[in-house]
């Protein structure tokens, strides 16, 4: 197994990185072999990722108690979800072997820095109670693309709902609760790959990424109300470049 130090370096970047519009597969991929990690890359991912769901159902909890009550939102879910999981269950195995070429991945981050720069020149002004079944369709085909690392699950699904003509604040708070059945329903199938591969050093790590999953949904809403999303286009580019001369 890796070093204490790396796993609970990955656990913090995770929690950083999956709510932003960056891509957190992608920086655990590039992170993971840059630090040398050794051990089951999908099943830590996926331990980490189960952590910042947790964030979700903390952060979001009054929105999913209104999609349990609302039966035409839950609905919506539902139907996100079917595109997302037959997705998802396709590029299964090319997700798993990409993930140990950064250069690839850095490409895919180059198409995230297209669609976050695309974000702050949607202007959607529609709420969830008036648009129709074929928009949580196409976030959910999006949500099911960003298993590819590089492609921000955030990011794109944003992108997906404002050009749907979503207003932001309702794009952000959807996008975060479809993905709860993703993330369940990958970590379910994990776990059913490989339940006794858990080690107790892998619990520090989850606290981590669950507590700063926490800010970066924070920081994310907010931008989402207020700021510009340059800045994360830009990091995006440049950090692609990065790896793809020194990955």
């Amino acid at each position: 197994m890796s070093p204490y130090w790396v796993l609970l370096f990955l656990g913090v970047l995770q929690g950083l990185t999956e709510f932003l519009p960056v891509s957190s597969s992608a920086h655990l991929a590039v992170f993971q072999h840059i630090l040398g990690f050794k051990g089951d890359r999908i099943f830590f991912d996926v331990l980490l990722h189960f952590s910042t769901l947790l964030a979700v159902l903390v952060y979001f909890r009054k929105e999913i108690v209104r999609v349990f009550t609302d039966k035409r939102l839950l609905l919506m879910v539902v139907v996100a979800s079917v595109p997302t999981g037959a997705i998802g269950l396709l590029l299964k195995d090319f997700v798993e072997r990409l993930l140990y070429f950064p250069r690839l991945v850095a490409l895919f981050l180059l198409i995230t820095a297209f669609l976050v720069w695309m974000c702050d020149r949607l202007k959607g002004s529609q709420s969830l109670n008036d648009v129709g079944l074929k928009v949580p369709f196409i976030a959910g085909i999006f949500q099911g693309l960003a298993v590819i690392p590089g492609i921000s699950r955030s990011g794109s699904t944003v992108f997906a709902l404002l050009l749907c003509g979503l207003k932001r604040e309702e794009a952000a708070s959807f996008s975060f609760v479809i993905s709860i059945p993703a993330v369940l329903g990958a970590t379910f199938l994990e776990l059913l790959k490989a339940p006794i591969a858990f080690k107790s050093a892998y619990i520090a790590p989850m606290v981590l990424a669950f507590l700063s999953g926490l800010l970066a949904i924070h920081l994310f809403v907010d931008f989402l109300k207020k700021r510009s999303f340059f800045v994360f286009s830009l990091y995006l580019v440049l950090f692609s470049l990065f790896v793809l001369v020194f990955g």
